[in-house]
């Protein structure tokens, strides 16, 4: 794979939203550029305090996986916002996460495929001025046997986290790791996602490790991945428009 310039690199947009957004999602990230993507289903669970606030007060969630040109992570993500009114209580969050490795053809593809409109350029002219935002947020992500799902969500609670969201997944054909990594890994499992700031990501890989990890029956592989920009959750200062105070 060939080395590509900072402006001409993909990144992955990561929706958790309501399942009838799903459509829209997608229709606004392609008003701006060709892209991909990917849906699954799952739930949200968070302690009672955070249920409607985090928009787990619905069991069902849709995680949507776009590939997007990361030159316009900022408006997409922004139009997002606005468009399914992620400032809102309960209606969801969007986060995009840089990638380390892609397929030539579909940078090529996706790169190549930013929509010239009059619309992106307006929009995109006021975030050059901007400085660059230092990353705040993590994706910690925990696959764990499946009947200890919720005490690795109790643990990261604990650590504090505010919500998960939880995809039910199954182990496949990794017996040469299992005896490598010395246990055994469970085949019912699911995978839960923590979206958390960068103080609270290690305290909460900690407690799910301690109490569900690999030298625990919980068996946890547990791994994060950095998050370049967010909406939803409150984050609304970087919008270029100001609906979010329409509240």
């Amino acid at each position: 794979m060939k080395k590509v310039a900072e402006d001409q690199r993909v990144k992955l947009l990561v929706g958790i939203i309501n399942r009838e957004d799903e459509e829209r999602f997608t229709e606004i990230v392609n008003e701006f550029a060709v892209a991909l993507h990917f849906s699954g289903l799952g739930h949200g669970t968070a302690h009672s305090s955070y249920m409607t606030y985090f928009g787990f007060n619905e069991i069902d969630k849709k995680m949507t996986l776009s590939l997007i040109p990361g030159k316009l992570e900022h408006t997409i993500l922004s139009e997002i916002g606005h468009g399914l009114k992620l400032y809102l209580v309960g209606r969801g969050i969007a986060f995009t996460v840089p990638l380390s490795g892609i397929s030539n053809i579909i940078n090529d593809a996706i790169i190549s495929g930013i929509e010239k409109s009059d619309k992106v350029l307006t929009r995109q002219a006021p975030i050059s001025k901007k400085k660059e935002k230092k990353r705040m947020h993590e994706l910690v992500i925990a696959v764990v046997d499946r009947k200890y799902t919720d005490t690795a969500i109790e643990a990261a609670r604990g650590a504090g986290a505010t919500g998960a969201t939880v995809f039910h997944t199954k182990s496949v054909n990794n017996q040469k790791a299992a005896q490598r990594i010395g246990t055994t890994i469970s085949q019912e499992t699911d995978s839960v996602l923590f979206l958390t700031t960068l103080e609270y990501k290690n305290k909460i890989m900690e407690a799910v490790r301690d109490a569900a990890g690999l030298k625990t029956e919980g068996g946890a592989v547990i791994f994060s991945l950095p998050v370049d920009d967010l909406v939803g959750i409150g984050r609304f200062e970087d919008y270029i428009d100001g609906e979010e105070n329409d509240k």
